[in-house]
């Protein structure tokens, strides 16, 4: 009886718990890549470099869409094509808003921030009424190239106090 019980016992353990095992391993693996996968994607710029002209504020799976395809764009959800030199020109020509990702032109755009921060005060996008308003809100003040000014006189030492940074933007990303 009792060979029949051992029998029993490690052929379950041969058809249940060595599959786990294998099934485990495999999940586990699988987990990395894409942990891998996700920490190289932030660590890369959220821009696009088209004949010395920088497209700033796309997400990186959108980067694709700011290619020009003999010398057009095509808005991303409309459809709609138009030459290439009216990405980022401060005039929203897509009804979707996709060819002012970098500047405040469309009402419901979105800009994504240049670099991502692993503390949960910065965002990793903003809404573009946000850009070059002269307040820092990307970790790396990405959204304010224009250096607006709006108030002179607000020393460093109070914006560090209050948490938030006007322009010139420093780099708080970790």
């Amino acid at each position: 009886m009792s060979k029949l019980f051992y029998r029993f016992v490690r052929r379950k353990i041969s058809f249940f718990i060595i599959p786990s095992i294998i099934i485990s391993v495999i999940f586990i693996l699988y987990q990395l890549k894409i942990f891998y996968d996700l920490s190289a994607t932030s660590l890369k710029p959220n821009a696009v470099q088209i004949n010395e002209r920088m497209i700033i504020g796309i997400h990186p799976q959108e980067q694709r869409f700011y290619i020009p395809r003999n010398g057009n764009f095509t808005c991303i959800k409309s459809g709609e094509i138009m030459e290439f030199k009216k990405v980022n020109d401060n005039y929203c020509d897509c009804d979707d808003g996709t060819d002012e990702p970098g500047t405040n032109a469309c009402p419901d755009g979105i800009f994504y921030c240049t670099r991502i921060s692993s503390n949960k005060k910065f965002p990793k996008m903003i809404p573009s009424s946000k850009v070059n308003d002269g307040i820092c809100d990307c970790c790396d003040g990405s959204e304010e190239f224009n250096n607006n000014v709006i108030i002179k006189n607000f020393p460093r030492d109070s914006q560090k106090h209050s948490r938030h940074f006007l322009v010139p933007c420093p780099n708080l990303c970790e």
